[in-house]
């Protein structure tokens, strides 16, 4: 006995030992992204902009962590002092990789701030990006600027960087500093598109299709998500190229995958309009919309969504016919009660017979439940009614605290729906009656749980749960043996699938 007991405390010793030597399997890839707005995350909500690092993760495994510090209107200069190239020096390790691309703001003469001469500044500020990166034990990696949109009156492609680009190839070669040329791949790219077609790589939006752009844009530098995609295929395409050991991680983009580009999701926030107040007490929306992060959100479905290249706005009035024009896909969740808004919003007969029009002339309409007393029902039925849908007011699946069984399902037909997936959790759920043209999607135990119909050239999708808000899509609660977050992938992929693309 006294032998067994030395075993095990010398084995739980060693343990220790390598646990703090961080014996947890390889440390995946940090690759950290410095630069300006084309390269930096963009609002994903209510506008086309994305910049090429923001869909950068799409092209890597799970060994690489994707850290993107680009931010709109930075130089090497501005970025350097503003601490921000301190706060990434901060972070490096050993193996670690840097990218770098500068040049568009540090031209701007007229910004003391940011003006940064080819030369001397900014050639210098590179500089010591390259070096801090490597005395750090990290890979710097230069980019060259890429090539803003602008042609000449005969549609030649014209160079507006200057000597922003020789610098840059010029510092990779004096110290011996990995070059991805973005300038000239995108240079070439835009003059494989031509003054036309170019104009569908970046933010040429009409008015009144995106939130945040109601006046419409022409925008001759920033990326919509085809473009961006496009470019950060050309920065894998320049990273295969070096060889370096980042490049195993790559993988290839499966473009089909790509179902919503050109397609935009609008999400209720008029319906559904519960609002709380944030750690400021500043007023805040909440409750299955996409700017909600916690677990009550569909900030994580939004991100999906946008992973499939779709953009995802908010209609936050009565849908009108010039509202649902530019939607491909119109999302009502949970209708507000009395007990949940003081003053709820009530589907009224002008806009049922606006959603329904809008559903026959193509669109693709999601309606989400909840359980009794939990969702307004009377109205809302009246709009599910047009479809050969009604929302049965009952509230199946009731769990008791976390006994998740109580809400699973486990056994599915044959639909894109659950394509690999082996169980998901719904809980307090109302079920559906349907008659022509619905039909039943899944059942359970005589109980329709979600229900389909095309309707016109269109398709209505019913399920009386908000079930892929964040607690359940995250696993911050849900057991990872549920697939919640699967099934809400094939759901908008095929719902992608079946939508058509924004009337820009």
């Amino acid at each position: 006995m006294n032998t067994m007991n030395m075993f095990f405390k010398k084995l739980m010793g060693v343990l220790a030992v390598l646990t703090l030597l961080g014996f947890q399997g390889e440390r995946p890839a940090r690759l950290y992204l410095i630069g300006d707005s084309t390269m930096a995350d963009k609002p994903l909500i209510g506008t086309a902009e994305r910049g090429w690092g923001q869909v950068l993760p799409l092209f890597f495994d799970r060994g690489v962590v994707v850290e993107n510090h680009a931010r709109n209107g930075r130089s090497t200069k501005s970025f350097i002092a503003e601490g921000r190239w301190q706060t990434v020096l901060d972070k490096l390790q050993q193996g670690d990789y840097v990218f770098i691309q500068f040049g568009h703001n540090d031209a701007k003469k007229e910004d003391t701030s940011r003006f940064a001469e080819p030369h001397t500044d900014y050639k210098k500020n590179l500089l010591r990006f390259v070096t801090d990166a490597r005395e750090k034990g990290a890979t710097p990696i230069l980019f060259t600027p890429v090539s803003r949109r602008q042609y000449d009156d005969h549609g030649s492609l014209v160079d507006t960087h200057g000597d922003y680009p020789i610098v840059v190839r010029e510092l990779a070669a004096e110290q011996k500093v990995s070059l991805i040329d973005v300038h000239q791949s995108t240079m070439q790219w835009l003059r494989r598109l031509g003054p036309d077609d170019s104009k569908r790589a970046f933010v040429w939006i009409k008015a009144d299709l995106y939130t945040a752009n109601r006046a419409g844009r022409q925008d001759n530098t920033h990326f919509n998500e085809s473009g961006a995609l496009n470019v950060a295929q050309l920065v894998v395409d320049g990273l295969k190229e070096l060889n370096l050991p980042l490049a195993k991680h790559l993988k290839a983009l499966d473009k089909s995958a790509m179902v919503g580009l050109g397609k935009i999701v609008c999400l209720d926030e008029f319906y559904n309009n519960e609002w709380r107040k944030d750690a400021k007490g500043k007023p805040e929306r909440y409750h299955y919309v996409w700017e909600d992060t916690t677990n009550s959100g569909f900030s994580t479905l939004g991100s999906m969504i946008v992973n499939m290249g779709a953009s995802i706005d908010t209609l936050c009035e009565a849908p009108t016919t010039q509202d649902l024009t530019r939607a491909s896909l119109y999302i009502i969740v949970d209708p507000d009660t009395p007990l949940e808004t003081e003053h709820p919003n009530y589907l009224e007969q002008p806009a049922i017979d606006v959603i329904e029009k809008w559903v026959k002339s193509g669109g693709v309409l999601v309606l989400m439940g909840n359980d009794k007393g939990n969702a307004e029902f009377e109205h809302f039925n009246q709009l599910a009614a047009r479809f050969g849908m009604h929302f049965n007011e009952d509230s199946r699946n009731k769990v008791t605290g976390n006994a998740y069984d109580m809400g699973k399902f486990d056994s599915f037909p044959d639909h894109p729906l659950f394509k690999g997936v082996r169980q998901i959790y719904m809980k307090e759920i109302s079920t559906l009656k349907v008659q022509d043209p619905a039909v039943p999607l899944f059942s359970d135990k005589g109980d329709v749980i979600i229900a389909f119909a095309k309707v016109g050239k269109g398709s209505v999708f019913a399920v009386g749960d908000p079930w892929l808000y964040n607690e359940y899509i995250t696993h911050r609660k849900l057991p990872e043996a549920y697939e919640n977050d699967k099934a809400a992938e094939n759901l908008f992929r095929w719902l992608l699938e079946l939508a058509q693309p924004a009337a820009n």
